[in-house]
């Protein structure tokens, strides 16, 4: 930007590309896959009603069979011809439930409307055959004890209460309007046996299904954090190679001081915390960077400033956390690069237009002093050309000295595509 820095020694550019897929993450932690992960909390919920329809299937055909053999056993009377057609109607029925595609269904509103559909004819079925059957000396209400947890599993909160007093009422109707001599006693306690068992299931089932809904959360967190922590892994990795990249390439420039090897270091190392810092806080894969690169030039300033300053303003874009750390590293060389070869106040300015980012960085030098390339210079055009495909133009301005960045947003950089 201003007095150039030594020429970069031979070997060093083919070294230096090297250090771009270092600092190439395995892949950002994107705020949606975290947000998917805990949404499949639910999938609990609709696995238990998945099993709860087979078993009631399978309790169908139990109790059809049940129902047949009842009636043809000894010393039972012939069952009455409605019987047989009510047993048909419900064999049809499970039949046609049996063969629906309940995997797709459960979760959908057409399978609740189905299930509750479902439950509302088993508690009426019941009820017509205890009519049917005698009313009040008909055992065939013994079979709501088989409906009733299956209501209490399948429907929400306010359906089963709904399907609940139409257990009790349509049991009622069908005992007082059977011949039979009803004991008012005898109806108490019965319509009592079944009010408690529908509230028994009721507690029971919710308890299951929070029991369900806490093991899916617990999963679900475990496996966020084994996520989490895998890309953290990675990411450590990745810096401490970039880092001993940066010593290394440093150390090997020619002239170099132990002194200014270190300052340049540290102000590389800082660019990278100061992302890592930002990701800490928000805990996704997305950074703002703004406050990154205030952080950035506010730790170099206390170095190297001497008085000047250092402002940064513009807007709040977020980037990838790749290319936040790529950005950072490069607006950290050109500071630095200002605060030790320029003169006057340093200008940062960021800007987001439309799908990219733009940077500038200002102060009131003259310039280069001639055109060869630095270490710090080849690492900026590194970092964004080849990168972030984006460019690089220097201009004179207001009397000063101006370093133009533009960085297209919304696409991967080339080296993260080729060496995650």
């Amino acid at each position: 930007m201003h007095k150039a820095d030594p020429p970069v020694a031979p070997g060093l550019v083919g070294f230096l590309a090297g250090i771009l897929p270092t600092v190439t993450s395995r892949g950002t932690m994107d705020g949606m896959t975290v947000q998917q992960t805990v949404a499949r909390q639910a999938g609990p919920l609709n696995a238990i009603r998945l099993r709860v329809v087979r078993v009631a299937i399978a309790l169908g055909w139990i109790s059809v069979g049940v129902v047949v053999a009842g009636s043809l056993l000894p010393p039972d009377e012939p069952a009455q011809p409605a019987i047989w057609i009510l047993v048909a109607a419900a064999a049809v029925a499970n039949l046609v439930l049996a063969r629906l595609p309940w995997p797709r269904l459960v979760p959908h509103p057409i399978g609740e409307a189905i299930l509750t559909t479902w439950a509302a004819a088993l508690v009426l079925l019941v009820a017509t055959m205890t009519y049917v059957g005698g009313g009040w000396t008909s055992e065939f209400w013994l079979l709501y004890f088989l409906v009733i947890p299956f209501i209490a599993i399948t429907e929400p909160r306010g359906h089963q209460t709904a399907l609940g007093a139409l257990v009790l009422l349509a049991y009622l109707v069908a005992v007082l309007l059977a011949p039979a001599t009803v004991p008012p006693g005898g109806l108490a306690v019965r319509l009592g046996v079944l009010a408690g068992a529908s509230i028994l299931a009721a507690v029971i089932a919710q308890i299951l299904i929070d029991n369900a809904l806490s093991r899916a959360q617990a999963e679900a967190e475990a496996r966020i954090e084994r996520v989490l922590a895998d890309e953290a892994h990675h990411r450590i990795k990745n810096n401490l190679q970039l880092v001993a990249d940066l010593l290394t390439l440093e150390a090997d420039k020619a002239g170099s001081e132990l002194q200014v090897v270190v300052d340049t270091t540290v102000s590389r190392i800082q660019s990278v915390a100061a992302v890592h810092q930002s990701l800490a806080r928000r805990g996704e894969g997305r950074v703002t960077l703004r406050p990154i690169i205030e952080r950035v030039v506010g730790l170099l300033a206390e170095r190297l400033a001497e008085g000047r300053h250092v402002r940064v303003h513009g807007d709040d874009v977020e980037l990838r956390s790749d290319q936040a750390t790529w950005t950072a590293l490069a607006v950290g060389e050109l500071v630095t690069n200002a605060l030790r070869h320029g003169r006057g106040t340093v200008e940062v300015t960021v800007a987001g237009n439309g799908g990219r980012l733009e940077l500038a960085i200002a102060d009131q030098g003259s310039g280069p002093q001639h055109d060869g390339q630095g270490l710090g210079s080849a690492l900026v055009h590194r970092l964004v050309e080849e990168g972030m495909n984006g460019t690089i133009r220097t201009r004179r301005k207001d009397g000063g000295w101006e370093v133009h960045i533009m960085i297209p947003l919304g696409e991967e950089a080339p080296d993260a595509r080729t060496h995650r």
